[in-house]
């Protein structure tokens, strides 16, 4: 008996589910058994989970008889991708998909027990579209299965480990480069996708397919490289000390890293103003400006994003009723700058192509400095946490 060959059908399931990207897998069996679904999670650089949904055939019979040699086996599937896999791939730049997968199973016959065997198979390569699902096809061999006791032979299915490599549209290679994903098959689910009796006297076998042209393939391997995205942004800050809300525009341009996520940019606020109190009901109107140190840090993982800047913080202007000044000094600002965690909304993909909320929960101004003589009582009011910044961003034309 040649265990491989099962296995190798096996994966080319398998490969079905990498090509997608895998997610939800749908198979089914050729005439070997009846249809099985299957569903899977796989994990992908920057963007997080995939769902996928396959439906496979493999060219065996029902039956096979003791000592009858099945010929090659044979695998065809089409896995058929969500949109919600569309948006994430065309995320990260993608314009088309290709690739190879290696299927773990482990397969039961009458004449061995229970063997993993890793099995390769091949996809064709897809235009991935701007929106919407899409199907990919995809096609494995295996080498023929021969078995000498009669019973029953079985092949379930587990994890896959994918090498996809995703292209730009003018053909070359993503900024993900050619890149592994582990997927692994939920929990509860029947996972066997072979079921095939061995009994005396040969069997009739099912006409083989014709090879299609791209199978098996070629190799890529692609070198990671930086993803640019550049954003307009709008929002506010809140100040909470003197219970003011300031308006907030300016840019940021960031470098993702293809590998880790890793995020590197620059990030501009235009000096802005608004309205404060002091005690509580002297309204102030506060000019202020922010001066970034170093480089905005931070990670684009799992479809989200994380930021750290540091900011030094100007009050250069402060005025009651907005025209009787308590202070002109353009040096005045916190004594030391304030370093602001920022990220998006929880839960939610943020699509760099399309933008969406840059949300800090809380970040500190330190005392003021340079602000003349009332700087002791200015800084009362306006040090301290609890502050807030809301922003919107949007793609830079």
């Amino acid at each position: 008996m040649n265990l491989r060959n099962v296995t190798r059908k096996s994966l080319v399931l398998g490969t079905a589910a990498g090509a997608a990207l895998g997610l939800v897998g749908t198979v089914g069996v050729g005439t070997a058994s009846a249809a099985t679904k299957l569903s899977y999670n796989c994990v992908y650089p920057l963007i997080g989970d995939r769902g996928l949904d396959v439906d496979i055939e493999v060219n065996l019979p029902s039956k096979i008889g003791s000592g009858q040699s099945t010929g090659t086996v044979q695998t065809r599937w089409t896995a058929n991708l969500g949109a919600d896999t569309t948006e994430g791939l065309r995320a990260v730049d993608a314009a088309s998909i290709e690739g190879h997968a290696i299927s773990k199973a482990v397969v039961a016959s009458p004449d061995s027990a229970n063997v993993q065997v890793n099995i390769a198979s091949a996809l064709q390569k897809t235009s991935i579209p701007d929106s919407g699902s899409f199907s990919i096809q995809g096609f494995g061999t295996a080498p023929a299965l021969k078995f000498t006791k009669t019973g029953k032979v079985t092949a379930t299915l587990g994890d896959f480990d994918l090498k996809i490599s995703l292209l730009k549209a003018d053909g070359s290679p993503s900024a993900l480069g050619t890149f592994a994903s582990k997927c692994t098959p939920k929990s509860g689910q029947d996972l066997k996708v072979v079921d095939m009796d061995v009994v005396s006297g040969d069997q009739t076998l099912p006409t083989p397919w014709e090879r299609p042209p791209w199978f098996p393939g070629t190799q890529r391997s692609d070198v990671p490289g930086t993803l640019n995205y550049g954003f307009n942004l709008a929002g506010s800050s809140k100040i909470k000390a003197p219970n003011g809300t300031v308006p907030l525009k300016g840019g940021i341009d960031v470098r993702v890293d293809g590998v880790s996520g890793a995020i590197e940019g620059e990030l501009a606020l235009d000096k802005t103003s608004g309205p404060m109190s002091i005690l509580g009901f002297l309204p102030v109107t506060a000019d202020v400006r922010f001066e970034q140190v170093g480089k905005t840090v931070g990670s684009y993982a799992n479809g989200e994003i994380k930021t750290k800047s540091t900011m030094w913080i100007y009050l250069p202007r402060m005025a009651v009723f907005g025209a009787i000044p308590l202070h002109a000094q353009a040096n005045c600002r916190a004594n030391a700058p304030s370093v602001i965690d920022m990220h998006s909304t929880p839960g939610q993909f943020f699509n760099p192509k399309l933008g969406g909320k840059l949300i800090a929960d809380n970040y500190s101004i330190a005392p003021l400095e340079n602000c003349g003589a009332l700087n002791g009582i200015l800084s009362i009011f306006t040090q301290g946490s609890g502050n807030t910044i809301d922003l919107n961003l949007t793609p830079k034309a």
